[in-house]
């Protein structure tokens, strides 16, 4: 038996519950949150795809453990914005439906840092979708398809 583990840059799409397009109720919702599986979904139109990679980089990694938590003084404190963190850092596109108008396109940018920006996620937070992104990310970290796959 070996274990291998998964392509860094491997992803998984997300359609948030709140893109007009979505017209399931919240129990089948969060059954599709469990496997991303889009047939359980009742669409109406093309969604708006959010794409995150599965696994971080060191790089990510890193920038996600100095987020988590830190000193100040003898205490030790922690960040609530880890939340905001994580799905930025896992954010690599945003695949928007090819009959929506240019104008009114969700556009993927980045920090300096090469991860999405800030700003982005900022936005993403106020429209309410970051809660579904963190979901299905550890939705997917705890389904049958994990980090390392057993070969016999």
């Amino acid at each position: 038996m070996a274990f291998i583990l998964s392509d860094d840059k491997a992803t998984i799409e997300v359609v948030v519950s709140k893109d007009s397009c979505v017209k399931c109720s919240n129990e089948e919702y969060q059954e599709y949150l469990k496997n991303l599986d889009e047939s359980l979904l009742k669409l109406e139109g093309c969604p708006t795809r959010f794409v995150l990679r599965k696994r971080l980089d060191y790089k990510a990694n890193q920038i996600l453990l100095r987020s988590q938590g830190y000193l100040e003084g003898k205490n030790f404190k922690v960040d609530l914005s880890v939340i905001m963190e994580q799905v930025r850092l896992h954010l690599t596109d945003i695949v928007n439906p090819p009959d929506l108008p240019a104008d009114q396109h969700i556009e993927f940018k980045k920090d300096s840092d090469g991860y999405a920006s800030k700003e982005l996620i900022s936005s993403l937070q106020n429209f309410g979708v970051l809660t579904d992104l963190r979901v299905a990310l550890e939705s997917f970290d705890t389904s049958k398809e994990s980090e390392l796959t057993k070969k016999n």
